[in-house]
């Protein structure tokens, strides 16, 4: 195993305000982690500790615990994220809750910029963020928080809460976990529920950079689309209220199948799959442009690419 090139202090603990515990899960992609921790190092908000739960046994990873005072390292045998998430959340000691995986990374004024949230009443914060993507970066804007009361099926119908930026009281996690069963997905499954039971709010600025990346969990389309499915069926029995919107959420849940499969180049399966989400009652408009573009000639990455950045600027 290499020296690690990341260079943290020899206490992540002393600054003022709450203690912020950073769940970082890694598993044969330590390679990007020496940027990720040193951003969450980089904070102004200076108190904190980082739990690595680490499916690699990655030795350097071993070495910074023994060394750095609130650097907790975790070896766990591949489990999936949801354990790996679910070993950091039984071993966090602070009072709010934070994530980040090996290959994104946080802005410096992320904490700050949510603990404000957190002080006026809200349990979980998130933040727009930038995506970077074949070695582009562009910003993406985060679902707003229209009605706290109802923004859980907000949220099922549009997403738009990334990972990295989330960031919550650590009593919401005393009785909601990630749900180990799922292969993909699991924040999404995690995200729902919390807002079903306590205050969202949203920080309309990016706060981190999350990476999209050939090869991950969430680039297998048709093991994102089959999940989904599962996490619709599995909200509705959990949650009574989203048994009427069933139905349109796996509309919605076809209509995004079809938009990775347009993105990843198989534009037959992805004019079938948006047909059929129309066909049977998707009447969001974007279903209907993205079913346009689908049928385009040629340029489809081109044309999909200008649709979102028209959705955006909307958004």
């Amino acid at each position: 195993m290499r020296d690690p090139a990341v260079s943290l202090p020899e206490s992540l603990q002393g600054g003022e305000g709450p203690l912020v515990s950073v769940i970082v899960p890694t598993y044969g992609d330590s390679e990007y982690l020496d940027p990720a921790l040193e951003s969450i190092v980089a904070q102004t908000h200076e108190n904190i500790e980082i739990i690595v739960v680490d499916s690699s046994d990655v030795s350097w990873l071993r070495e910074l615990a023994t060394r750095v005072d609130g650097f907790t390292y975790l070896f766990q045998e591949p489990s999936g994220l949801a354990a790996a998430r679910n070993r950091g959340l039984d071993a966090a000691t602070g009072e709010l809750i934070a994530f980040l995986d090996a290959d994104d990374r946080w802005l410096p004024e992320k904490l700050d910029r949510q603990l404000a949230a957190v002080a006026d009443g809200a349990d979980v914060v998130y933040s727009d963020v930038y995506l970077v993507e074949n070695g582009e970066k562009r910003r993406q804007s985060a679902l707003p928080v229209h009605d706290p009361d109802s923004h859980h099926i907000d949220f099922l119908y549009e997403g738009g809460v990334p990972m990295p930026t989330v960031l919550a009281r650590r009593d919401c996690f005393v009785d909601e976990r990630f749900d180990e069963r799922l292969p993909v997905a699991e924040d999404r499954h995690l995200w729902a529920r919390l807002f079903a039971r306590y205050r969202p709010a949203r920080v309309a600025e990016p706060l981190a950079c999350y990476t999209r990346r050939e090869g991950s969990m969430s680039s297998d389309l048709e093991l994102m689309y089959e999940t989904e499915l599962t996490v619709i069926a599995d909200l509705a029995d959990r949650l009574p209220v989203l048994t009427a919107h069933r139905a349109a959420l796996e509309r919605k849940a076809r209509y995004k199948y079809g938009k990775r499969l347009l993105r990843a180049g198989r534009s037959s399966e992805a004019r079938h799959e948006l047909r059929q989400a129309v066909v049977t009652g998707e009447r969001d408009p974007r279903a209907l442009a993205l079913l346009a573009v689908a049928y385009a000639p040629a340029g489809h990455a081109r044309l999909l690419e200008l649709l979102e950045r028209l959705q955006e600027i909307r958004r």
